[in-house]
C-alpha cells in the first residue's frame, strides 16, 4: 500500500512547518503498519490556477497538463499510483490555504469523464480519475480557531472525485503557535513589552505535545 502526504503551507524550501511535521508523523504511522510512503510541499511545486478555457469540457486537451513546467500532472500521477492521501496544511483566514484548493480546483478535467458518460464527448486530457475509490486523510494545523472551516474546504470537491474521507484531526497549538505568529525568522518582533513579557517564556514546542502527535498519528494509521 502507498499513502501519499500532501502538505499545503505556504513555507518555502526547507523552512520549518508544523504542518508538515505533523504530517511526517502520521506517514510514520501509517509506515509502521507496512505503507510505502512518500510525502510533497505543494509550495515547492509550479501549479498553475485553472485558466476556465473549457477545453476539457469539450472533449479537448488541457493545456495546462500538457504544459511541462507545470507540475500538477506529476502529482496527479502521485495521487494516481497511491492508496490513500493524506492531505496536512495550516488554518489560513479561517480555512483551507489557497495552495491545496488551487491544486483541487485543476482536478476540472476528472469531473468531466464523468460527465462525459452524458454527454458522449471523449475526454483526451486525461484517462482516468486519480482520486476515484481513493481514502483520505486531513490534518489541519491552528494557534487557536478555524479548524473546522479548514477541514471542511476540499470535503465536497473529494467527494465528488469519487474519494472517500476517512479521518480528520485538527489540531490547536495555542501557546508555541501564538509565540510563533508574532516572530519573524524565530525573532519575536512585537515592540510591545507587556505582550513580549508574557511570551518571554518557555513554551512547550508542538514537538512535545503527545496529545497533538497522536492525534496526527491516528490519522497516519486509519
Amino acid at each position: 500500500m502507498r499513502i501519499l502526504g500532501i502538505c499545503g503551507t505556504n513555507k518555502r524550501g526547507s523552512k520549518k512547518s508544523a504542518s508538515e511535521w505533523f504530517l511526517k508523523k502520521a506517514l510514520e504511522a501509517a509506515a509502521e503498519l507496512g505503507a510505502e510512503t512518500e510525502s510533497i510541499r505543494l509550495i515547492n511545486c509550479r501549479i498553475t490556477p485553472c485558466l476556465a478555457c473549457n477545453f476539457c469540457m469539450c472533449g479537448k486537451l488541457c493545456p495546462l497538463l500538457e504544459d511541462p513546467k507545470d507540475d500538477a500532472k506529476e502529482i496527479f500521477t502521485k495521487i494516481d499510483k497511491a492508496a490513500g492521501i493524506i492531505f496536512s496544511f495550516p488554518v489560513y483566514g479561517y480555512q483551507t490555504p489557497a495552495i491545496v484548493i488551487n491544486l483541487l480546483q485543476r482536478t476540472r478535467p476528472f469531473h468531466e469523464l464523468e460527465r462525459a458518460k452524458a454527454t458522449g464527448l471523449e475526454i483526451k486530457a486525461v484517462k482516468n480519475n486519480p482520486f476515484s475509490g481513493k481514502a483520505i486523510g486531513s490534518l489541519t494545523v491552528a494557534a487557536a480557531i478555524g479548524l473546522e472551516g479548514a477541514l471542511f474546504g476540499p470535503l465536497h470537491i473529494l467527494k465528488a472525485l469519487g474519494a472517500t474521507p476517512v479521518a480528520c484531526a485538527g489540531i490547536s497549538l495555542l501557546d508555541p503557535e501564538i509565540k510563533n505568529i508574532y516572530s519573524i525568522d524565530g525573532k519575536f518582533s512585537v515592540p510591545n513589552e507587556n505582550i513580549k513579557a508574557f511570551f518571554d517564556r518557555d513554551f512547550p514546542s508542538y514537538e512535545e505535545n503527545e496529545c497533538a502527535i497522536d492525534m496526527a498519528r491516528s490519522v497516519g494509521k486509519w
